[in-house]
């Protein structure tokens, strides 16, 4: 049997697009969703939907999405799009979402990204110094290159890394988690 690791009451849209079309007559579902080791579970009325974490491609979190809003009632509410294969076939991409507040979609995105593109990154001082600045609030990417003296491709690799233990999402914005790190740093210095 399958271990739940998390599971959230969400808003969710199961195939809202396929490849390059996207279809706006979909519809907001409330219900729970399942983070399993090896997929996520939507529950819809009696029946489930799966999408199991190798077919998915990419996950982002936004504040707004392209023709559909977060369903009215949360009133911090974000989206994590998760882009993912159609059955087995790898032939179609599906485009789905789920809406919830800020803090639950950046732990669902933490725990799914952990599991669909590998585990957490050990953060070493580069991270560290990477995320004061950004707890500063300096988000711009050359100033933080310089700062640091690192390359366009250390600056993405930090990045990706900061985003894949849910200390910053995707605007550069500390999480709940990152405000945490930020405070374990400060007591060492």
């Amino acid at each position: 049997m399958e271990k739940i690791v998390a599971q959230a009451k969400v808003y969710f849209i199961i195939g809202y697009g396929r490849d390059s079309t996207t279809y706006d007559d979909k519809k907001w579902n409330l219900n729970k969703v399942y983070l399993t080791e090896n997929r996520i579970i939507f529950k819809i009325r009696d029946r489930y939907s799966v999408i199991n974490y190798g077919d998915i491609e990419s996950l982002v979190e936004r504040d707004k999405y392209f023709r559909v809003s977060p369903p009215m009632g949360w009133s911090r509410g974000s989206i994590l799009e998760i882009r993912h294969y159609e059955g087995s076939s790898k032939k179609h991409v599906l485009i789905s979402l789920i809406s919830a507040d800020f803090d639950v979609i950046t732990k669902m995105k933490a725990i799914i990204g952990r599991f669909a593109f590998g585990e957490r990154k050990t953060i070493n001082e580069e991270h560290r110094k990477f995320l004061l600045l950004i707890s500063l609030g300096i988000r711009d990417g050359s100033l933080i290159r310089y700062l640091l003296d690192l390359t366009p491709e250390g600056y993405d690799s930090i990045l990706n890394d900061l985003k894949l233990n849910g200390f910053v999402n995707e605007n550069m914005d500390l999480t709940n988690e990152g405000r945490k790190k930020i405070s374990e740093i400060r007591k060492r210095i």
